[in-house]
């Protein structure tokens, strides 16, 4: 797989010889490399500080110090985009491609998380006792999984995915509410509208998209992304689902976290109802 990834940085970005060398050397000790100098980087791969420099400009990093920080969701994607589910494959060489793909999408969701947005969100949520999820289709159903971890850290969590409600919800909603909006691509003409009323009545929202939706995204300073790559043709719709339930687990791991106690005697209370009334 090296060689075809090593072929894709050739095409991409118009590398030479000793470039794809360097980029091998990465490829191989990715683990390695966020701990690395320039220069020592430089010594591992006989090239010079200015050489990787160039390189590191050349594959659409600023600096060093920004290579360093996202080469990691760089191969990422790389290394996502040459994984395809072919025709017969055997269930050994499936179960571990799709252990691979799944690692490298929350990977890759980690990586291009906002640290100071997510804290901003959370603050939001925490200081909030509801939270409304708006979304349709699949994202609605994930969403109902979200519901059900986070109605477990002392929120009430409702998921709408009926327009008339979406759209009374948009209406009514008040700011002592967290709004998540749910969109893959934020194609949806009326997710859209929603989101301009809340912004009308000056209603705080979350925005969980991918990048593509260039246009929704702007609609809230509180957007969290979501991975999706389209050159996965026969995966294409897992991918976003995936960073969606990773984006809902770290939402909750981090109510969890920051109320613990509370947390953990919820949990004690349910379990203690729930046997008592399989009994």
């Amino acid at each position: 797989m090296h060689h075809t990834i090593l072929e894709q940085f050739k095409k991409d970005f118009k590398l030479n010889e000793n470039d794809l060398f360097i980029i091998q050397y990465i490829i191989e000790h990715s683990e390695k490399i966020t701990s690395y100098s320039s220069h020592q980087l430089a010594k591992e791969t006989y090239s010079s500080p200015t050489a990787i420099i160039r390189l590191v400009k050349k594959i659409g990093f600023e600096n060093y110090n920004d290579f360093k920080l996202n080469i990691h969701n760089l191969l990422n994607k790389y290394t996502l985009s040459n994984m395809r589910i072919m025709s017969n494959e055997d269930l050994y060489t499936l179960k571990n491609k799709l252990a691979e793909i799944e690692t490298g999408i929350i990977n890759q969701t980690k990586e291009q998380l906002n640290s100071n947005v997510f804290n901003e969100i959370m603050a939001m949520i925490s200081r909030n006792k509801y939270i409304d999820i708006i979304a349709n289709d699949t994202n609605a159903a994930i969403s109902d999984y979200g519901s059900h971890i986070l109605s477990s850290v002392n929120k009430i969590v409702n998921v709408y995915h009926n327009g008339n409600k979406q759209l009374w919800l948009s209406l009514n909603v008040t700011s002592d509410h967290t709004v998540i909006l749910i969109s893959k691509f934020g194609r949806t003409k009326h997710l859209s509208n929603i989101a301009d009323t809340l912004r009308q009545r000056h209603i705080p929202f979350v925005i969980i998209t991918t990048d593509k939706a260039k246009v929704l995204s702007k609609k809230s300073p509180y957007v969290l992304y979501g991975i999706n790559h389209e050159e996965l043709d026969n995966l294409k719709d897992m991918t976003f689902y995936i960073s969606l339930k990773y984006i809902f687990d770290l939402i909750y791991t981090a109510l969890y976290s920051y109320d613990y106690k509370h947390a953990k005697e919820i949990d004690d209370l349910y379990a203690k109802i729930y046997y008592l009334e399989d009994e």
